[in-house]
């Protein structure tokens, strides 16, 4: 929404008024006290200043005709802005001198700045004439999911089970060697189950105090990389690059994000894990994300946790692989965020992991799916024998050998489908036969002379071409057999078999087998 210049003040209260995180998965242990908010800012009425104090202007113009974005800071009395190109951005920062607004930090390579000032009328007066354009989330780490009478009902966790649900039955210790993921989160604290963390950037600076640290970025890392067989990671020897954007409440604003973005690239990272986000499309962490992706780095985010079809930014961009979260049936989480974005589902129900102070726990979430899906990548880009193709590559096999769920084809709930490591590890193993039905669901006509549908879904799971597969269903009306001619490797195929609702006897069993 483009907002004229003497509208600043009114967005600005609302901005920082409304400090307030939005989602993102299952935050850590159960026993988590949740944070106060932050006292609200409330910034002084803006006053005309002496045109002499007014930076000599390079405008130049966003594609929507504004000529400054305007960004919420979780900081108080600061702000941030970005310019549309780098002659206004050296402008600005070269009138800086001769103002009262002080430069905090600034990012040159996205035309960034962070701004600190005593009065907003300093502020107000640089900016005299600007056409704003303002956003006003933050970022932050998930809320909660539901919990007691508010859960979704007959929910199964993982606990230490997440390998072998996965399909990883062998020795996977070697996995992910040569490969770097940044973790951007609340920052990894040292623990005997990660030796692969390796680095840690402070773009938030911690706490003296580490035991004061929120967990989210520990557990994160944990399962990506730890070697603890009761919280096992994905990938155990990947190399783990901490980068802090996040305080202890699991905010950070958009400058935070994007920074971090640009310092896990700088750090050499091959994937970055964001189990973050803002319900708000951020251009400033877009064109971070951008910059990742024209620099072969692949981000994987969480959806979110807010049980909606909003799209949740970082992982709503198309470059970002989104993930969102089932239970051990293989059910989609109520609470999990789904849209057209979403890329595939992995375990996101109480999962061990691992906490500071060399503890243990459980952790619920799409914040636990995403480091799953980044930990199946780097384990997908090396096996142990070295790094064998990049992270995009390995994203579209382990998307293309998810496991089919829900209505067929890609769809809001499941992505691509469900996470099997058996299918991505095994993809070279010749002979394997392996057929599952994968959906059944019925389809009411709405119409009093339409037949009602059951409509049945079955994959080839193997990596042979499965000929003549029979499937047979049965109802209390008679049965029928459907023959898939040829289904070839990761391939589904539907059968429709109509019935009338109207009669069908109450508390009847519908049989659906394949041989």
């Amino acid at each position: 929404m483009k907002k004229h210049f003497r509208q600043i003040l009114t967005i600005l209260i609302v901005v920082f008024c409304g400090l307030v995180g939005w989602w993102v998965g299952r935050d850590l242990e159960k026993t988590m006290v949740k944070q106060p908010r932050a006292k609200p800012v409330v910034a002084s009425k803006p006053t005309k200043t002496p045109r002499s104090h007014v930076r000599p202007l390079v405008r130049d113009e966003f594609r929507d005709g504004t000529t400054v974005e305007m960004f919420a800071s979780r900081r108080q009395d600061q702000v941030i802005l970005r310019f549309p190109s780098a002659e206004s951005y050296t402008s600005f920062i070269f009138a800086l001198g001769g103002s009262k607004v002080q430069l905090v930090d600034q990012i040159e390579r996205l035309r960034a700045v962070r701004l600190g000032y005593d009065q907003w009328a300093d502020l107000a007066s640089m900016l005299d004439g600007e056409n704003i354009n303002t956003y006003d989330s933050l970022p932050s780490v998930p809320a909660p999911v539901p919990s007691g009478g508010d859960a979704q009902q007959g929910l199964v966790g993982f606990g230490d089970s997440l390998l072998p649900w996965l399909g990883i039955t062998t020795d996977n210790s070697r996995w992910g060697a040569g490969v770097k993921i940044a973790v951007l989160d609340s920052g990894v604290i040292a623990h005997p189950a990660l030796p692969g963390l390796t680095r840690s950037i402070e773009i938030t600076p911690f706490p003296e105090d580490l035991s004061k640290v929120r967990g989210h970025g520990t557990a994160v890392a944990s399962l990506i990389a730890s070697n603890n067989p009761s919280a096992p990671g994905v990938a155990p020897a990947a190399e783990i690059i901490s980068v802090r954007v996040s305080d202890e409440s699991g905010r950070a604003d958009s400058f935070e994000l994007a920074a971090g973005i640009l310092a896990a690239i700088d750090a050499g990272s091959q994937l970055i894990n964001i189990s973050m986000g803002t319900t708000e499309n951020n251009p400033l962490i877009e064109e971070a994300v951008l910059y990742a992706h024209d620099h072969n780095v692949l981000i994987v985010a969480s959806s979110g946790n807010s049980e909606q079809a909003d799209a949740c930014y970082p992982a709503a961009y198309p470059s970002v692989i989104s993930v969102g979260a089932v239970d051990a049936r293989g059910e989609h989480l109520d609470f999990s965020n789904y849209g057209s974005y979403l890329s595939l589902t992995a375990p996101g129900y109480a999962v061990n992991a691992a906490l500071p102070g060399n503890r243990y726990g459980s952790i619920s979430g799409t914040s636990a799916s995403a480091p799953i899906v980044t930990g199946a990548i780097a384990a997908t880009m090396s096996d142990g024998r070295g790094v064998t193709m990049s992270a995009s590559q390995a994203a579209q096999i382990v998307m293309e050998r998810s496991d089919e769920a829900g209505i067929p084809g890609p769809d809001s709930e499941y992505g691509f489908g469900i996470l099997n490591m058996a299918r991505v590890m095994n993809r070279g193993v010749a002979g394997i036969v392996d057929a599952a039905i994968t959906h059944h669901r019925l389809v009411k006509s709405g119409s009093p002379t339409a037949s009602d549908e059951i409509q049945v879904t079955i994959q080839n799971r193997g990596t042979v071409l499965l000929v003549n597969t029979l499937v047979e269903v049965s109802t209390p009306f008679g049965s029928r057999q459907f023959n898939a001619g040829m289904l070839a490797p990761g391939a589904i195929q539907t059968f429709t078999m109509p019935v009338r609702l109207q009669g069908f006897p109450k508390n009847r069993t519908v049989w659906v087998r394949s041989s």
